[in-house]
This record gives C-alpha cells, sequence and structure tokens, in this order.
C-alpha cells in the first residue's frame, strides 16, 4: 500500500527528534559566547577609593568582568591573599581587559544566603595605590516556571489546530503560513538578543551563525513553506511542519530560562521567555502538522492494484 510511504516518513522525523540531539552535540542552551542562564546576577556597588580615568564594569550577564584604564598608570588586579595569579590581568595605561573573576565565580556558586545578596571584593594596584572594587551577587525571584510552560502548550496547541485545518482549509493554510512566519520571528528575537550582552567589538553576523548552531538548518524551510502554505501549494503544511520539527529539536534546550532569572539577554528577561514558549511551543505544533500533512497526503493517493490471480 502507498499508505506505508507516509507512516515511513512519519517515523522519520519521529526518529530525528530522538537520535539527533544526542550525535549533533547540540548545547545545553542556545546563548551568544557559551553563556548560561543563571540563578544570580553581579553587580558592582563602588570603587573605593574613586580613581579618575578608571572605569569597572559588568559585562556577559555578570560572567566577566571589564576594566579600561585611562589613568596614565599600570593597574594590577591582584589575586586573592595566598593564592597564584590565574586569570587577574595586568592594565597598562591606555588598554582594557575582561576576565572571569574566581572571586564572583566562587560567590555565584555558593548558596543562595537568606537575604538574597552576598558581598565580594576585587583589590587592584593603581599605581602605587591601593583600590578595591566592591560588588555584590544578587539572587532576584525565580520565575513561575508553570507559567511559561502554560504558555509554551498554549503556543503548541494554536499551532496544531491551525495546521489540523490547514489540511482540508485555504484560508487556514494562510494562517499557518503566517503562523510559522512569527514563529520564526521569535526564534530571530532569541538570537539577536543574546547578542546583546557581548562587548560591541564582537561581530553581530558571526556570533549568529556560531550559537545559532545545526538550527541554520531550519532557516531556509522558515521561509519557504509559509510561501508555499499562503500560495496555496499542497506541499506547504509538510514544509512547515519539517520546519518546525527542525526548530523545536535544536531549540528545546532553550527551556532551561523558565526556572533561572538571570538570562544571557539583552532586553527584558521576559521577552526571550515568551520568544522561546513561541519556538518550543509553536515548533511542536508544527510538527505535529506535518505528521497530519502525511497522512493526508498518504489518504490522497490510491492503493496500489493487487495482483489478479493467475490462471490454473
Amino acid at each position: 500500500m502507498v499508505s506505508r510511504w507516509g507512516l515511513r516518513s512519519a517515523v522519520v522525523l519521529i526518529l530525528a527528534l530522538l537520535v539527533l540531539p544526542a550525535s549533533s552535540g547540540v548545547a545545553l542552551a542556545h546563548y551568544a559566547g557559551g553563556l548560561a542562564p543563571s540563578a544570580s546576577r553581579c553587580e558592582i556597588r563602588a570603587v573605593d577609593p574613586p580613581v579618575t580615568g578608571l572605569q569597572v564594569k559588568v559585562i556577559e550577564a555578570g560572567a566577566r568582568l571589564e576594566i579600561d584604564n585611562r589613568t596614565g598608570a599600570t593597574v594590577d588586579v591582584l589575586p586573592e591573599p595566598g593564592t597564584d595569579r590565574l586569570r587577574e590581568p595586568t592594565i597598562s595605561p591606555g588598554d582594557s581587559a575582561r576576565w572571569s573573576d574566581r572571586r564572583i565565580v566562587a560567590a555565584a556558586q555558593a548558596p543562595d544566603p537568606p537575604d538574597h545578596r552576598r558581598a565580594w571584593a576585587i583589590p587592584l594596584r593603581v599605581g602605587s595605590q591601593t583600590v578595591t572594587i566592591h560588588g555584590e551577587q544578587v539572587w532576584p525571584p525565580p520565575p513561575p516556571a508553570g507559567l511559561w510552560w502554560l504558555v509554551t502548550g498554549l503556543a503548541a496547541l494554536v499551532a496544531g489546530v491551525i495546521g489540523l485545518l490547514a489540511v482540508r482549509r485555504r484560508w487556514a493554510a494562510v494562517a499557518l503560513g503566517v503562523a510559522t512566519l512569527a514563529i520564526a520571528a521569535a526564534h530571530v528575537i532569541h538570537l539577536l538578543g543574546s547578542t546583546g550582552v557581548l562587548p560591541p567589538d564582537q561581530s553581530v553576523p558571526a556570533t549568529i551563525l556560531g550559537f545559532a548552531g545545526p538550527a541554520i538548518a531550519a532557516w531556509p524551510l522558515g521561509l519557504i513553506g509559509p510561501w508555499l502554505a499562503i500560495s496555496g501549494h499542497p506541499s506547504g503544511s509538510l514544509v512547515c511542519g519539517l520546519f518546525g520539527a527542525l526548530l523545536l529539536l535544536f531549540s528545546v534546550p532553550d527551556v532551561t530560562s523558565f526556572f533561572y532569572a538571570v538570562l544571557p539577554f539583552g532586553w527584558s528577561p521576559d521577552l526571550d521567555r515568551v520568544a522561546t514558549a513561541l519556538v518550543v511551543g509553536g515548533g511542536f505544533g508544527l510538527f505535529v502538522t506535518g505528521i497530519l500533512a502525511l497522512r493526508a497526503m498518504a489518504r490522497a493517493t490510491p492503493p496500489d492494484a493487487e495482483l489478479a490471480p493467475t490462471a490454473d
């Protein structure tokens, strides 16, 4: 029976979702620079005493500090007493440096204190003067993960219902194309926002391509599928389904943003969570749409003619 082709195609899609994560080395979360969501954030409170021309700031969502040295003297970041120098830089006049300080890392890895704040201090030597960077590791309230899972489920339901109707209704096929474009736009928002925490000297296009990783394979389908669906082509639902399957496959790890308060995202963290919910939930709904499209195509194909019995 030709209907077996539809069944086999569906099996291929399902196996892709199950097997490819183990074979493709998908990262735990797709954020720029290898950054990941965190329960706490790093904040600088003061530089004591203030030094003219010495600028210190937190970059990369708290992963590193940056010193811009316009003091006219060498700035030396001192290690903890009794320890060897590790990443602590020495910054010449007119230069800048970025580094991950182990004192901040230790503060972030320690349990959340009762007041949700833990102080840290980093000593510097500016010329012959001793200066201290005072800061805190702060634990904001975690996001309501259940709410974001609900949004994800609603996105999956809406995309799935539109996909179910699109198999037989022309207007629903147009709606499916628009929904697919909206899901693709949410993916773009996640990519662009994630680059917003990187230093300005980083190449944005190269960074996007780098941390998008295998999801790049879905991008052409995110344009072709909506075009076919809106134009009424029978394969539009199937291509949109393939786009959703690939996007779901490579975006599922991003749901970690539902559990952590601090995200490596240049805009509002809730905007990133909305984008993730649309991509993951909507991607699942599109994946279901692809299965429904395969079934419809199999039913529309006449079965193979049975062989007539031969005469004795």
